[in-house]
């Protein structure tokens, strides 16, 4: 055979071979000892001093939120808060309402246990510990007493409150339907709907990621973030995290220690605050009308000394 049609055929050969994929450049974080080895690169422990119990709020900067002011264009605002009623909402176990009547006037006492998978609430930073010993930045566990958190309550997230750039990355759309309960969500999928929507996670921002299961997610069947994001919202600087259920996916077999990293890791480890139960769907109608998904966004959790959550009601501004 002649040296250049070997040559020829062998070039041929090498292009019909299909190419290997690239290596991810971030880590797998798909089991409890995957997590537990990234624990020192996913940590802010010390960040921002030793004394710092703000965790990521310090990303947002006055020149991001003066920046995010300036998107407010069409004077239209969209309310992320699920509507509850003790009557006919899933998942809410103790009596929300008691209304009495005095004559002419009415009043009502409102009590509700905040956690779980109905309210949209902001988790404190002193709800879940780095194991049984520590919060967020090493603040001992202690500091959770049977009369509230001495440390990391709510309080300290709703003094001034929480404004910044929003940004809503849509992987139901991306995906072209809601997700079903127990699907993740991958980088990639956050990605596509980045480069879908013309738009890109910064340091500093309030993201928040539907995926369209929202009111059907439950304690055992949910959608949510696979834990390799864990290390993607390190890296973009998310400074709060919002979902339209609790972020976690489940089941996940491979965790048990970590079987809500997004819990057990984002908030004492990342110091990042999470928003459970956001309703997101009128937000992504509203963005596809008006072709962009940035905007003012303001969260105002009561100030509730020593507790482990608020209710919330964020406010998407356009």
């Amino acid at each position: 055979m002649r040296p250049v049609l070997a040559l020829s055929i062998a070039l041929l050969a090498c292009a019909a071979r299909p190419a290997a994929p690239e290596p991810s450049p971030w880590p797998a974080l798909a089991n409890d000892a995957e997590i537990d080895a990234a624990l020192p690169r996913l940590t802010n422990w010390g960040r921002w001093g030793p004394a710092d119990r703000r965790g990521t709020l310090n990303l947002i900067v006055p020149e991001a939120v003066r920046a995010a002011a300036a998107l407010v264009r069409e004077g239209r605002s969209v309310s992320l808060a699920r509507e509850v009623s003790a009557a006919h909402t899933p998942g809410i176990r103790e009596p929300l309402y008691e209304m009495r009547r005095d004559g002419p006037a009415s009043r009502d006492r409102v009590g509700a246990v905040w956690h779980g998978f109905a309210q949209t609430h902001l988790d404190a930073l002193c709800h879940i510990g780095a194991g049984d010993r520590q919060l967020y930045n090493g603040v001992s566990a202690d500091a959770v007493r049977p009369d509230g958190c001495a440390e990391l309550g709510v309080e300290v997230l709703a003094q001034g409150g929480i404004t910044g750039r929003g940004v809503l990355l849509d992987v139901a759309a991306v995906r072209g339907r809601a997700l079903e309960p127990g699907e993740a969500v991958r980088i990639v999928d956050l990605e596509a709907a980045e480069a879908r929507q013309q738009v890109r996670v910064r340091e500093g921002d309030l993201l928040a990621v539907r995926t369209g299961a929202g009111p059907r997610n439950d304690r055992d069947r949910r959608a949510g973030l696979h834990p390799e994001v864990l290390a993607w919202v390190k890296a973009r600087g998310v400074a709060v995290l919002l979902g339209d259920g609790d972020s976690d996916v489940a089941p996940f077999p491979a965790l048990e220690r970590h079987a809500s990293p997004f819990h057990s890791v984002a908030i004492p480890h990342l110091g990042l605050p999470l928003v459970d139960n956001a309703e997101l769907d009128v937000l992504a109608t509203t963005c596809e009308r008006l072709g962009r998904w940035e905007f003012l966004l303001v969260i105002a959790p009561w100030r509730l000394q020593g507790t482990t959550s608020a209710p919330v009601n964020p406010l998407a501004i356009f």
